[in-house]
């Protein structure tokens, strides 16, 4: 003899993540891994002012990663010129904020030994890459995959909005800015990506140069401190977009001033809300 038949669906399974909040489940990814520490949105003034007294203490690596991303900017500029190709102008300037974090790795290095009562000169701009090479080198191609992605994203895009015609490149901007359409799904998708772009690199690279971990240990770290502070690093994501494109619309020459500051700030809100080692020497990645 059978029992009472129980209930349609008393008993079945839940949807896969039906029980899952997502506050205690971002609770429980701060808790994991390398502990990390909250910020409050004022830390920020102090990270920008000790990252401009170690540009001060050491302007030569901070002029040559500046330098070089000026160059970068007019390449691209008179790349597109030479090649008439106006649709990826736009992309590849904006995407430059999705691999500058590699760029930088010098300048957190020059900060790092800053801090720890080193010298810091010239040899900086080639030590930090060594450091922990497979972890930055990782890092670093996880950003080209985004920027490639931005600039399929970006042209696609354009492509839905004005076709497959291209228009010179002296009448590309006016022709974007034109149609309030296509700049609303440009900023919201570019916007996107840039965030999660940040929510992953914001201190893992800093961390990369700093310690022996791998790339995932380190961008993971970088997502929980984020976490952990929304509020400042939303502020802080937001101050660095803002100072890279004013940067780039003085000709890019802003950022000659602009990437190095960021950068060693960079180093000063990763030594604050994860903290740096203090142990001496170095070691090879």
């Amino acid at each position: 003899m059978t029992g009472p038949v129980p209930a349609p669906g008393r008993f079945e399974d839940e949807p896969v993540g039906a029980s899952v909040d997502p506050v205690s489940a971002s609770g429980e990814l701060v808790a994991a891994g390398i502990p990390v520490r909250r910020a409050p949105p004022e830390a920020i003034a102090r990270w920008v002012g000790a990252g401009w007294q170690d540009f001060r203490r050491a302007p030569v690596p901070g002029l040559c990663v500046g330098l070089a991303c000026v160059a970068i900017g007019w390449f691209v500029v008179l790349a597109m010129w030479r090649i008439e190709s106006a649709v990826f102008v736009l992309p590849l300037i904006t995407g430059f904020m999705l691999a500058a974090p590699l760029l930088a790795v010098p300048l957190y290095e020059v900060s790092r030994r800053h801090a720890r009562g080193e010298p810091a000169g010239a040899g900086a701009l080639l030590t930090g890459f060594n450091r922990n090479r497979w972890g930055i080198g990782f890092m670093g191609a996880l950003l080209m995959l985004f920027l490639y992605g931005w600039l399929r994203v970006a042209t696609m895009i354009w492509f839905l909005f004005f076709g497959l015609e291209s228009p010179p490149l002296d009448a590309f901007l006016g022709t974007a800015l034109s149609d309030f359409g296509f700049m609303l799904a440009s900023f919201g998708i570019g916007g996107i990506l840039s965030a999660l772009v940040f929510a992953v690199s914001a201190v893992s690279l800093p961390m990369l140069v700093d310690r022996p971990v791998d790339a995932m240990t380190a961008a993971m770290t970088s997502l929980r401190a984020c976490l952990s502070s929304p509020a400042t690093m939303a502020l802080w994501a937001f101050l660095i977009a803002i100072a890279t494109l004013i940067g780039i619309g003085a000709g890019f020459f802003g950022l000659l001033l602009a990437v190095p500051v960021i950068g060693h700030a960079t180093w000063h809100a990763y030594a604050e809300l994860v903290g740096a080692t203090a142990e001496p020497g170095s070691h090879q990645g």
